[in-house]
């Protein structure tokens, strides 16, 4: 009863700390991501289903400018849709649901520590260092993937644990349920299926041992119809909508060459390209650039004593392997799946961990990697005092570093919108070029745009020639520029082209008006 207590009340500060940073700080939607997913919550609420009124990536170059959803997930934009249909369309009704499961990652690292039999003190520190850690605040506070994956991938790995431990059909049941929600809101969701072979194998390894594990594998038929169940719906939308379950993306990806190929127009990225354009040194080199930044990513997410407790952690689960296998296998399905994530993006798909996807990987499992850390300062300090001491320090730390993210990338989106409002506002005054009825832009940021109210297209990876024929094709009016492409900002240097005439300049911004002529 008194545990019980004790995680409302811990639960109830996490969500009093949100929303004072959110009441402080959030006026606007985050960039990129995150406002992808309250546009697309905005035209749920509207009545205009999983469409968006921008073109971002040509993987798959749709009919119009305004096209069915054929690349994110579909989740992170419910859940924004949801309180915005009853409160009504704003920043703040959009994020009611994520603060909501922001303030319930505590109860995930308690669980998670409880199965690693830590001391419950340990575990109550480690459930605060969920509340406080400062990405995971961050992430409350925006209309992103991050926190309900983290939701979802852990409350799967924990009834995972139990499930195979103590078996219960309805554990493995709602753990692949919450597998197929973790794929509707984050692809990299299905890493589970091969961290769930490798924790098999773990298994029947430990058995072979002769230690005393039990392993219930009806259960794990039973874990894969519940995800097959939930993952279903949306896989068959795709299939009617696009002839396909996925993204087009997902043939190319592993042969991108450089961070842009992700909006290249026409384009099919194979092996032999990615030899074409790089050396085999290059590529090496870029792989193992993404494995230094990737280890860097996880040290500064979880800040210094949680990144050392957690290479301590594992360090002592390992050597006490034989001595106490059940610790080993309630961390490995986390360790496994951060290890499996790690060597995704750093290895096979390098720029999507440029782009930040490993970071969003990395924070999924997070609330139950915050344990195995707890588990190595409890056995590392054994005075009470001194460790008390270590903890406290710790969370003082996490909750200043965490004011001081949500303050500074709030204010970075409080200093950006205004000034893309402005050239939305601008945009409206001009001329319609090509008499379709609608002013329509190209720009580096089409998410921002489609907030402002003007629909867009991403400037494309390519040269002037691709782009004027794009931009014929779906009936822009101007380019906005600057477009961070080489090819395209040729115009900014000096060099003419009469299909591409400056017209006009935002007032106190970089960006310019660039009138598309006709053909």
């Amino acid at each position: 009863m008194k545990t019980t207590r004790n995680l409302i009340l811990i639960c109830l500060l996490v969500l009093g700390v949100r929303l004072a940073l959110g009441a402080a700080f959030v006026r606007y939607p985050a960039i990129a991501d995150s406002n992808h997913y309250y546009n697309m919550g905005v035209r749920l609420v509207e009545g205009q289903g999983f469409t968006i009124d921008y073109i971002w990536q040509y993987n798959r170059p749709p009919e119009a400018v305004v096209h069915p959803e054929d690349h994110w997930m579909p989740l992170a934009a419910v859940l924004a849709a949801i309180p915005m249909g009853a409160l009504g369309i704003s920043t703040g009704a959009s994020l009611v649901l994520f603060v909501l499961i922001g303030s319930l990652l505590p109860l995930i690292a308690y669980w998670g520590a409880r199965q690693l039999k830590l001391q419950e003190s340990s575990a109550y520190y480690a459930a605060l260092a969920a509340a406080l850690m400062p990405e995971l605040v961050l992430n409350s506070l925006r209309t992103d993937t991050t926190v309900p994956t983290a939701l979802f991938v852990c409350l799967s790995l924990l009834l995972l644990n139990e499930g195979l431990w103590r078996g219960g059909w309805w554990r493995f049941a709602v753990s692949g349920a919450m597998v197929g929600l973790a794929y509707l809101t984050r692809n990299d969701g299905l890493l589970l299926i091969p961290m769930l072979a490798a924790v098999l194998i773990a298994y029947v390894l430990v058995r072979r041992g002769r230690a005393k594990v039990p392993l219930h594998w009806r259960g794990v038929v039973v874990w894969a119809a519940a995800m097959l169940l939930v993952m279903t719906p949306w896989l068959i939308r795709n299939w009617q909508e696009f002839g396909a379950f996925g993204s087009a993306e997902t043939d190319d990806m592993f042969f991108f060459t450089d961070h842009n190929d992700h909006y290249a127009y026409g384009r099919h990225f194979t092996l032999d390209t990615m030899l074409a354009a790089q050396t085999p040194a290059q590529i090496i080199g870029k792989r193992l650039f993404e494995m230094a930044a990737g280890i860097k990513v996880m040290i500064t997410g979880l800040g210094e004593v949680l990144a050392i407790g957690l290479a301590g952690g594992v360090a002592y689960l390992w050597v006490k392997r034989r001595e106490h296998p059940e610790r080993m296998l309630a961390a490995l399905p986390v360790i496994v799946l951060l290890v499996g994530a790690f060597v995704a993006y750093t290895v096979f798909i390098p720029y999507k961990a440029q782009a930040g996807s490993f970071k969003k990987a990395f924070l999924m499992t997070a609330p139950l990697l915050i344990p195995v850390a707890a588990l190595a300062i409890e056995r590392a300090i054994p005075y009470l005092r001194w460790r008390y001491g270590v903890m406290g320090l710790s969370l003082v730390i996490l909750a200043a570093f965490a004011f001081d993210l949500v303050r500074l990338d709030n204010a970075g989106a409080a200093a950006y919108y205004p000034r893309i409002q402005a050239a939305a506002e601008q945009a409206e005054t001009m001329p319609d070029t090509n008499g379709d009825g609608q002013i329509i832009l190209m720009t580096q940021d089409p998410y921002a745009l489609s907030y402002a109210g003007i629909s867009s297209l991403m400037f494309p990876f390519e040269n002037l020639d691709t782009t004027y024929e794009i931009a014929r094709r779906y009936g822009v009016d101007y380019l906005l520029m600057p477009s961070a492409r080489p090819g395209i900002d040729v115009l900014l240097n000096g060099e003419t082209d009469p299909r591409f005439n400056l017209v006009g300049s935002v007032a106190g911004t970089e960006y310019t008006f660039w009138r598309v002529e006709p053909e």
